[in-house]
């Protein structure tokens, strides 16, 4: 009797099966706006960075050698940073995998999994790939969040929560004292995601990092690759109580953050506090100069009030103002499918 060779698709689950490969448009061009970058190392910045490196280097065992198990002193500057008890805190490869983590440990058929709509993609990807339910917390028409989504029977019946804020890709954002109104009143686990906080907060806004640690079902996430010009470092963090810190500690992989990642991490958090500021400023102030500009451009038909280092609005030349701007060396993102369609975020990294 003939039988059928194996192939790779036999042995995966159909949730890895279809989850999305991430993929991203970037034809060659000098100036990024598409990624929500941050402004490029300036010389002295680059000098600065690999003569720390060296000097750890020199100091001892470096690349090869495992790095820290726990890298203590990274989670002392980041929780110095924020402001936080070291023991609330926990230091990540990026959000991504604190955002993984938190899929492995909450995430399961049966459970429902409240996400903002739309929002970050990988956040509905990985609710399906854990074999969850999505439940959509859609925006309203300008994209701002809804009280009525929000607080809806739906939402309310679910077992997690994840809310961006300020929100990727509309900039929209949440105030502290509406998301810490929607903790106290969802019964499962918030997950706030403050990966554009740094721009909120200099808006005069409250973080929710220190409110998450006294609330065992408040999770907060931050990262150094916005604010912190340090996309390329994959480091984040993620900030509750320590019962639940913990858990995640046990379920982190082991040396998850890589040596000059913790090295350079540390110095950026310990050393550039004021320059991060500076850069933070510079930022709010292109975003608002041209959010002004876009609002008396006839072709743009809904323009967000973002609270992030971008711009977001809605054009029917999305298309050609893309070919335009890549003609001329600029990057930036639009959307062609769903409410997102004829919609264009830039970036505005603060050009010295």
């Amino acid at each position: 009797m003939k039988t059928r060779s194996p192939c790779a698709s036999d042995f995966f689950r159909r949730e890895a099966l279809e989850f999305p490969k991430y993929t991203l448009n970037e034809p060659a061009a000098p100036v990024r706006l598409h990624q929500n970058e941050m402004l490029l190392l300036t010389a002295d910045e680059r000098r600065e960075f690999l003569a720390e490196l060296s000097r750890q280097m020199e100091s001892g065992d470096a690349i090869n050698t495992y790095p820290s198990l726990s890298p203590l002193a990274l989670i002392q500057a980041f929780a110095q940073s924020l402001d936080v008890p070291e023991d609330c805190l926990e230091v990540t490869a990026g959000s991504s995998q604190a955002l993984t983590l938190i899929a492995e440990g909450l995430f399961a058929p049966g459970r429902k999994i409240a996400v903002t709509s739309p929002s970050f993609s990988l956040y509905a990807h990985l609710v399906r790939l854990y074999g969850a339910e999505v439940v959509d917390i859609p925006l309203d028409e300008n994209f701002e969040f809804s009280p009525q989504s929000m607080f809806s029977e739906q939402v309310m019946n679910a077992d997690v929560a994840i809310i961006c804020s300020p929100n990727n890709p509309t900039g929209t954002a949440l105030s502290h004292q509406a998301l810490l109104e929607f903790a106290e009143k969802f019964p499962g686990v918030v997950v706030i995601d403050e990966a554009y906080f740094e721009f909120f907060e200099a808006r005069g806004e409250t973080s929710s990092v220190k409110f998450a640690t006294t609330r065992p079902n408040v999770i907060v996430l931050r990262t150094l690759s916005k604010a912190w010009s340090a996309a390329g470092l994959r480091v984040g963090a993620m900030i509750a109580c320590p019962e639940v810190i913990s858990v995640f500690r046990a379920l982190k992989p082991p040396y998850s953050i890589a040596w000059p990642s913790e090295i350079l991490s540390g110095f950026i958090l310990s050393q550039k506090k004021a320059e991060t500021r500076k850069k933070v400023a510079q930022t709010i102030s292109m975003v608002d100069d041209l959010n002004a500009l876009l609002r008396g451009c006839s072709g743009v038909e809904m323009l967000t009030e973002s609270r992030a280092n971008f711009v977001f609005f809605r054009t029917p030349r999305g298309d050609a103002l893309e070919q335009a701007l890549n003609r001329e060396g600029f990057l930036i993102r639009r959307y062609a499918s769903g409410r997102l369609a004829n919609c264009v975020r830039i970036s505005m990294p603060p050009f010295e």
